[in-house]
């Protein structure tokens, strides 16, 4: 789209309540004679970046500037926003099914079994007053009219063969979301009279929905300070199945003999756990803020650094700690800064990190050295959502995400601490991801509660569209005997990020579930990229509608398909599955292979599978390239079979070296074949 084309209306706002209106939006303007602005639209390829920057002569508003757009007018929108979607009922489902999980007495009522999502929510368009979240929720609509504010990203289907993307960022001096128009938002926290050249939005429009969300992520990260996925490095908790205490134990139960029981008892029964997190409850407290750089005594009565190396004499490989971007909740009292010689910033509440970045990486910086001392190697921050409002009023909105989450970065790489983000999908959390590159894409995981299998892995599923660019995903802990563990398992190797368990008990673990996920030596089966929403429910809502979700990716250069039954009401449903409908392009023949019924045929790139599940019911979908009549499906005792072998075709003679000992299944001249294998033995096909 042509610069002159893309905006259609400006408006700036002043703090006394007066609007300018500006009639041609695009280069220099007039501020209605109190100043000037400049309206940017650069382009980059089918991307339009739109930045601004103002010179006023009074105070402007907390909502500077509104910057309508001229879109193609769309036959179905996806939007993720960060407005509470599941606030009507997800505090209800925390309090029942955590406790239950625990075999516990409940601490509220039951939530309903099938709530409405998304609900009719009252909204003003401030962001001080609406309830907003530290997660992004996605909603399909009827175009741009119908998004519900503070979305960060609208994709569009303009029913014509293109797709339109509408990504927000946090960078300069502006924090950006859309809201109905679209209407690009732009928000500082506090008036000031000047905002320098800010970049708020960029917008593409081309033949492929994917490609279009990657084209406005990739042109955006050249001006902000994000990069992109695949330009960091991979967390070291990616390599094998972790465990966390949070679900397992709560704050209540942490303690040093309850995690070593519960980590020992696990790999007693073979579960291979390769890395934990100790998650909150740990800490010395006082009114609410974290008081002391020590454990508390009366749970880790020999200090951290003995639970670090009793884990390790278990095997554990590396161990994470919990703590959240503010240090706790309420901030840290007086003496757990005095502590680490640094300087912080009070609050009503507690100290939080000073909202500039030299003065933030001392804090950072100082609590880190003491937590590698303790024998930890990776954290995962939480709360990170807080720094829009932590400075509310005293920082500028973007400078301060921007000073406190580069702080942190800066911080856990001069340390050698990987960082786990959670809590943290709004505009100033993934607009600075430079240095990170995990974070969780959907809120906490409710044990035990069907509808939370549900809900939790379709907004999984779709967030992962934006998400999983500035990091690895992370669809959170889960439970092994949950009712719906198996969906759950399948929704997590599909996700391309961190897989990791919260079992309280290791007697109930589901150890044939996690062997079915997991190699020997601990290693998760796991797809090669971050699984995407297939392009036929691209548009759809599974939970409302009688569709099945599916995720597809790749494992070790074969297409996969997840599919799920996540229905609300939980129907029945049977689907022909087109292969067009993969998000990468399929060319050749294939076999496909169901791994939880055993079926497979032949297929060509035109043609379409039947797929049939009942509520919470999952499959996986292998496709093995046929190839001179061969086609190798791989270890079939796995999740995904071809995960654990090597394949080398030379001279259309096919060799397979098994990495896991299993049943190896490959079809041959029209018929399947199963050959028992063991580890490292090579088979010729």
């Amino acid at each position: 789209m042509s610069k002159g084309g893309l905006v259609s209306r400006l408006i700036i706002s002043f703090d006394d309540g007066s609007t300018c209106s500006v009639d041609s939006p695009i280069g220099p303007f007039n501020l209605c004679g109190f100043g000037s602005g400049v309206l940017e639209v650069v382009n980059k390829g089918p991307v339009s970046l739109i930045g601004i920057s103002l010179n006023s002569t009074k105070n402007l508003s907390k909502y500077p500037a509104s910057i309508t757009l001229n879109l193609p007018k769309p036959k179905r929108t996806l939007s993720l926003t960060f407005l509470g979607l599941a606030g009507p009922f997800i505090g209800r489902a925390f309090g029942y099914y955590n406790y239950v999980a625990q075999g516990k007495q409940p601490r509220s009522e039951p939530p309903p079994d099938k709530p409405e999502y998304p609900p009719k929510l009252k909204i003003t368009g401030i962001a001080e007053s609406d309830p907003l979240d530290c997660w992004s929720y996605p909603m399909v609509a009827n175009g741009y009219g119908e998004i519900y504010p503070y979305t960060v990203l609208a994709l569009s289907d303009n029913g014509d063969g293109t797709y339109t993307a509408v990504f927000t960022l946090s960078s300069g001096q502006l924090t950006a979301w859309l809201d109905k128009g679209p209407t690009v938002v732009a928000y500082t926290s506090r008036p000031s009279s000047s905002i320098s050249l800010s970049y708020v939005a960029s917008v593409a429009t081309v033949n492929d929905p994917y490609e279009a969300v990657a084209k406005v992520v990739e042109a955006t990260s050249e001006v902000a300070v994000f990069k992109v996925r695949v330009r960091k490095a991979r967390p070291r908790f990616m390599n094998g199945l972790g465990w966390c205490s949070w679900n397992a134990l709560l704050g209540e139960d942490l303690s040093h003999g309850n995690v070593v029981r519960i980590v020992k008892g696990l790999r007693d029964r073979g579960v291979p756990v390769r890395w934990i997190i100790v998650d909150d409850g740990w800490q010395d407290l006082l009114n609410g803020m974290i008081r002391s750089i020590e454990p508390n005594k009366a749970k880790f009565p020999s200090g951290f650094k003995a639970l670090t190396e009793e884990l390790r004499g278990l095997g554990v490989e590396d161990v994470g700690l919990w703590f959240t971007i503010n240090l706790y909740w309420n901030g840290a009292a007086e003496q757990f800064i005095r502590a680490l010689n640094a300087d912080g910033f009070k609050t009503s509440r507690g100290y939080v990190p000073k909202p500039e970045l030299g003065e933030a990486f001392r804090l950072y910086d100082a609590w880190l050295k003491v937590v590698r001392d303790y024998g930890f190697n990776f954290v995962k921050v939480d709360n990170q959502w807080s720094i829009h409002h932590l400075y509310r009023g005293f920082a500028n909105d973007a400078e301060a995400a921007r000073a406190v989450e580069l702080a942190l970065q800066l911080a856990g790489s001069v340390n050698g601490i990987d960082i786990l983000n959670c809590m943290s999908m709004l505009p100033g959390n993934y607009s600075n991801y430079a240095i990170s590159n995990a974070l969780r894409i959907s809120i906490d995981y409710i044990p035990m509660w069907r509808t939370d299998a549900k809900l939790h892995t379709m907004w999984s599923a779709y967030n992962a569209l934006l998400y999983s660019h500035f990091g690895y995903p992370d669809y959170d802990m889960w439970i092994s005997y949950d009712p719906s563990a198996r969906l759950i398992a399948v929704s997590r190797v599909f996700s391309g990020g961190p897989v990791y368990i919260t079992d309280r008990e290791p007697e109930r673990t589901n150890v044939d579930l996690i062997r079915w996920i997991t190699l020997s030596n601990g290693e998760v089966v796991r797809v090669d990229e971050p699984a995407l929403v297939t392009r036929d429910v691209l548009f759809r809502d599974p939970y409302n509608e009688p569709v099945l979700l599916k995720l597809a990716s790749a494992v070790n250069g074969y297409p996969a398909v997840a599919f799920m039954n996540v229905n609300k009401d939980g129907v029945k449903i049977s689907e022909e599955f087109r292969l067009s409908s993969m998000p990468m392009r399929l060319s050749g023949q294939y076999t496909y292979y169901k791994v939880t019924s055993g079926e497979w045929g032949i297929i060509d790139p035109n043609g379409s599978i039947r797929v049939e599940l009942s509520e919470l019911e999952t499959e996986v979908l292998i496709l093995a390239p046929l190839i001179n009549g061969k086609a190798v499906i791989g270890i079939v005792e796995k999740a995904l079979p071809p995960y654990p072998i090597n394949l080398v075709n030379i001279n259309g003679e096919v060799m397979v070296e098994a990495r896991e000992g299993g049943t190896l299944a490959y079809v041959k001249d029209g018929a399947m074949n199963r050959v028992k294998v063991k580890p490292g033995e090579r088979i010729k096909i």
